[in-house]
């Protein structure tokens, strides 16, 4: 509960701008990790060339396929 009153205090003492970038940061990291999950299932499931196009763009995402 600590760590989470913690983060309760520090987003009520962010500015409106900063906590526009945070909210953004967070999300795209949650839509991120969702890319990388359907990615790695395109990779797994798909044919050679879907194989090919889910490697490629988790390697364009900084990710080895099957990380």
């Amino acid at each position: 509960m600590l760590e989470v009153r913690s983060e309760a205090e520090a987003i009520l003492g962010l500015c409106d701008q900063d906590l526009t970038k945070l909210f953004f940061e967070q999300t795209m990291r949650r839509n991120l990790s969702r890319t990388v999950r359907r990615l790695d299932l395109l990779i797994e499931a798909g044919s050679e060339e879907d194989r090919a196009l889910g490697e490629k763009a988790l390697s364009r995402l900084g990710f080895l396929p099957g990380e």
